[in-house]
């Protein structure tokens, strides 16, 4: 489950529990205690008050609940899309690219400190890149020379006619 969907899960959770208190309250401060009922028509009175008081909630409540739950949304999405930003941007980072830095909010919250971090991640895997190319680069040269000697011997060596071996072959008897 997203951030953005369990942020928006416990504030509806916070919403609906202040929403119950609310009603409850309201109920209470209307209703007469029990000591005072004494006749029938007060007990249709009370169910009138707790009709009314449901009316209340349902008609202020329920909107106000639903406003908030949209207004919530509404700056969780906003508070979020800076992490959207540099998710994206973070996707985007590769081998080839590690030099190029991450986009910092610029506000000097936590987002902001883990894209300069990230920032720093990437630079030290692009110097660690560049020292693997470079040794890379150098090894390679340095294996170069000495094959580079060995293949021009072994060329001599096979253009040359060794005297040797051609009289040891010509003075054993064909068979």
């Amino acid at each position: 489950m997203r951030i953005r969907a369990r942020l928006t899960l416990w504030y509806a959770g916070i919403m609906f529990v202040s929403l119950l208190a609310m009603g409850v309250l309201t109920y209470r401060q209307f209703a007469p205690e029990p000591h005072e009922k004494a006749a029938r028509h007060e007990v249709e009175a009370d169910e009138n008050d707790f009709r009314e008081s449901l009316r209340n909630i349902l008609w202020c409540g329920v909107p106000a609940a639903l406003l908030a739950l949209g207004g919530g949304w509404w700056i969780m999405r906003r508070a979020l899309a800076p992490v959207t930003t540099l998710t994206v941007a973070a996707e985007q980072v590769n081998e080839s690219n590690l030099s190029r830095q991450l986009p910092r909010s610029g506000n000097g919250d936590e987002l902001d400190r883990l894209t300069e971090v990230f920032n720093a991640m990437t630079a030290r895997l692009d110097g660690s890149f560049q020292r693997v190319r470079e040794f890379t680069l150098h090894a390679s040269h340095e294996l170069k020379t000495p094959l580079t000697v060995m293949h021009g011997e072994l060329e001599t060596a096979l253009r040359e006619e060794n005297p040797s071996s051609r009289n040891a072959n010509a003075s054993q008897p064909a068979r």
